[in-house]
């Protein structure tokens, strides 16, 4: 069986590869998120990280600029706002439900109430 060989590999700058190592040592991204949403494999994410930590982290030979498709290329968006964004409108959501909650114990105090009170008028 033949084997199926890559003619292209990519390159990163070293900046890039800093920028990753920053997001993933953040206590609240996992690694994998931050591999995922840079489109690296997490394990050249771990293999930098070590490399930065034993000091051999470096920048490879120049890059060649890839040609953009056409069209507008779609920016990639920061891991953490959309982690900031997520725990927002998971806020919000819990707000409404925490008022919507209050609103039903009120309204089951104001029901007990008027059994007892309808209990004594009876007798």
């Amino acid at each position: 069986m033949g084997k199926t060989i890559k003619k292209h590999y990519d390159r990163y700058t070293l900046d890039f590869k800093l920028q990753a190592i920053k997001l993933s040592d953040h206590p609240n991204i996992t690694a994998l998120d931050v591999a995922e949403t840079l489109g690296i494999h997490p394990v050249m994410l771990y293999r930098w990280r070590m490399e930065k930590k034993n000091g051999t982290l470096r920048e490879n030979k120049p890059m060649k600029k890839k040609a953009k498709p056409s069209g507008k290329a779609k920016p990639q968006p920061d891991p953490m706002v959309e982690k900031q964004a997520e725990l927002l409108k998971a806020n919000k959501r819990i707000k409404e439900l925490e008022k919507a909650l209050a609103t039903k114990q009120e309204e089951l105090d104001i029901l007990k109430k008027a059994k007892r009170f309808f209990l004594k008028t009876k007798r």
